[in-house]
């Protein structure tokens, strides 16, 4: 879902309550497939919004998780006033070590709100090509009762990503017993060349 950029978001304060129509009516100006987007019910959505500005920088359709140890809501889509800063800068220490990534700003206020990953070690490798929001460097809006909190009050571990983790795991577990299994049936093809090589041997003989 990509949104067209606009600052006007900057002037609304967290108490105003037309900020649930204001997000409605941008909602509505989205270029979407109309039935799918009869199916998505945007009332009951979180926007999540720059904690300086409130430029809107994604909503919870787009979240696909969080990453507890990086602090960081997961997302797979993220509006156009997310920007992606061009110079990608390696971590050599701390939770992104050994990271090759980019900065994300805000486009209304320039505040880095997170980072996007382009190389990692394998125990990051499933975060490539998301989108990191710092869950400090935003505020959340809820449409359903006009309310914004902070993004580090709220929990974006979804249980479909669990069930995912353990599939994975689950596979990774069945790809290893079918590698010993190649490797013993390997072994064993070997060891029956040398008995048949022995046998022939032996019938010459």
């Amino acid at each position: 879902m990509a949104y067209s950029q606009n600052s006007s978001f900057c002037s609304v304060t967290n108490t105003d309550c037309s900020l649930s129509s204001v997000i409605l009516e941008k909602f509505k100006d989205l270029n979407v497939d109309k039935a799918k987007a009869c199916r998505i019910d945007y009332k009951n959505s979180l926007v999540l919004c720059c904690s300086n500005c409130n430029v809107i920088l994604g909503d919870s359709h787009g979240i696909c998780g969080e990453s507890v140890d990086l602090n960081s809501v997961i997302c797979f889509k993220v509006t156009e006033d997310v920007l992606i800063k061009g110079n990608q800068k390696i971590c050599l220490e701390g939770p992104l070590a050994n990271c090759l990534y980019s900065y994300l700003q805000c486009s209304g206020c320039l505040l880095v709100v997170g980072a996007a990953l382009q190389a990692t070690p394998p125990n990051l490798s499933a975060l490539r090509d998301f989108f990191l929001l710092q869950k400090d460097r935003i505020n959340c809006y809820n449409m359903k009762n006009s309310t914004m909190v902070a993004g580090t009050t709220l929990n974006f571990e979804l249980k479909p990503m669990g069930e995912l983790t353990k599939l994975k795991q689950e596979l990774e577990s069945q790809m290893k017993r079918l590698d010993v299994l190649k490797a013993l049936l390997s072994q064993e093809k070997i060891q029956r060349g040398g008995v048949d090589k022995l046998h022939c041997k032996s019938k010459r003989l």
